[in-house]
């Protein structure tokens, strides 16, 4: 909690925008699988999400919005970071095994698991067929979670899947910027050349490499960064619909407080008239 309100100040400090997010797992879907570039805050969602229900479970204050609502869990299991062991002959990939293991016997309907980079540290596709087998039987097991991953086959099954749902973290292509906002729903391109020519790699190397890759790969990637090209489109043309809605609004308001005010003059003029009639007509006849 330290270190979240430092950088929060630190941001507020350099005029810099602290980004929150919204998250809801529920009975309908109860694992969220994170993709998306790295350093686009994947493990930053994770590892918030982790800190607040430590902190819930703990009796501390929670910072989120009023109407925002959490559960308690029976179990929390994480696996976040690199847990090899020369001393106990643990690799990194041999570690996370065991990990799996602990949250397979004991994962359920109140269990809470946060997994980072799912799968990784083997040959990817033996560590993404592992992974995937392991996510279906926790799926199977009722157990909430969330994980983050560049595996396209754990995309996929959390799109075919009842109770897993994907999720992105925004990246700008245009200016090859990360925008830390979590979206839901979709699956995100992990924009590996892209971030590779942010670093600073020659384009000569990233051509050799991008003529190196398995086709279908790259018209998936291909196909997730058009995706998200019209999802941003569409959310920019919503949110100018949403704001000239608004001002319809406003300006519906003013119409109807200008005819109730003419009502008002119009009425008020009426009694006028009437009132200056009466006197008039009561002058005449006093004059008779």
């Amino acid at each position: 909690m330290q270190d979240t309100l430092c950088f929060f100040l630190h941001n507020k400090r350099h005029h810099k925008s602290t980004i929150p997010f919204d998250l809801r797992l529920d009975g309908t879907n109860r694992i969220l699988v994170i993709s998306g570039p790295n350093a686009g805050g994947k493990t930053v969602c994770l590892k918030t999400l982790g800190l607040l229900q430590m902190m819930l479970q703990s009796g501390m204050l929670v910072p989120l919005d009023a109407e925002s609502t959490m559960g308690f869990f029976d179990n929390l299991m994480v696996d976040i970071g690199d847990s090899q062991s020369i001393e106990y002959e643990l690799s990194t990939y041999s570690s996370r095994l065991k990990h799996m293991k602990v949250f397979l016997e004991r994962a359920g309907a109140s269990t809470l698991f946060l997994i980072d980079e799912f799968g990784s540290g083997t040959d990817p596709d033996l560590g993404g067929a592992l992974a995937e087998a392991v996510l279906e039987e926790l799926n199977n097991k009722n157990a909430f979670g969330i994980i983050t991953t560049h595996y396209m086959n754990l995309k996929v099954l959390a799109d075919k899947t009842k109770g897993i749902i994907n999720g992105n973290m925004a990246f700008d292509s245009k200016n090859l910027k990360p925008l830390y906002r979590l979206n839901v729903g979709k699956p995100g391109s992990s924009y590996t050349f892209v971030v590779a020519e942010r670093s600073g790699l020659s384009g000569k190397l990233i051509n050799n490499a991008r003529q190196k890759v398995n086709k279908k790969h790259v018209l998936l990637e291909q196909l997730l960064n058009k995706v998200e090209k019209e999802k941003s489109f569409v959310q920019k043309k919503s949110e100018e619909a949403v704001a000239k809605e608004k001002k319809l609004g406003e300006l519906l308001k003013q119409n109807e407080k200008m005819i109730l005010s003419n009502e008002e003059l119009k009425n008020s003029l009426e009694k006028e008239i009437k009132r200056r009639e009466q006197k008039s007509n009561k002058s005449v006849g006093a004059t008779s």
